[in-house]
């Protein structure tokens, strides 16, 4: 009996190297992938911030898998941050502005999306509008005066956030409540 298996081609995980840290690519690197699959693994405190961003075409879940992350979410005109572990889920809709940081040095972070068609062909730019960036990366201005006001504030945050890490504690977690069962939530494992 013929070994079926050994015929499979065999799929193995890209790895992308970023300023913030790592991203595996699980699915999606084909251009007939309907959906991308990514594990992210940023790094510790301001060097593992992900820039202030929103996406046109790509929507997206974050599912804490180890470790902790710190995340930034602005919802129906509101700032939002909240602490992921290990089984908690943020859902980011396209268009929402959000970012992330990891707090420890085994966080892992499960990002099912919609089809990434970067993570699928390397010649075609990103998704990402980044709006503020403590890596020094090119930043496009607010869209409106409203959304200024909420980048600053965003910002702002971010910096608390990164104090309290270099401090060894936890960040605090601002209007969580707007996030929890509504886009965000945890699941019983």
């Amino acid at each position: 009996m013929a070994d079926n298996l050994s015929s499979k081609k065999e799929i193995l995980p890209q790895v992308d190297t970023w300023v913030w840290g790592r991203e595996v690519l699980l699915w999606g690197g084909e251009r007939t992938h309907q959906y991308t699959c990514k594990v992210l693994q940023p790094k510790v405190g301001r060097e593992g911030m992900l820039s202030l961003q929103y996406h046109h075409e790509k929507s997206e879940s974050w599912i804490q898998l180890s470790g902790m992350s710190w995340v930034l979410v602005i919802t129906n005109g509101i700032v939002c941050t909240r602490i992921l572990r290990p089984g908690d889920v943020q859902n980011i809709e396209l268009g929402m502005i959000h970012r992330i940081m990891g707090l420890t040095a085994d966080c892992q972070i499960l990002e099912p999306s919609t089809p990434d068609r970067h993570a699928a062909d390397k010649s075609l730019p990103k998704d990402v509008v980044r709006l503020h960036c403590v890596q020094g990366r090119p930043v496009t201005a607010p869209r409106s005066e409203q959304e200024s006001v909420l980048v600053d504030q965003s910002i702002r945050l971010s910096q608390q956030a990164i104090e309290a890490v270099e401090a060894g504690r936890l960040p605090e977690e601002v209007n969580v409540s707007e996030l929890l069962g509504k886009t965000g939530f945890r699941l019983a494992l």
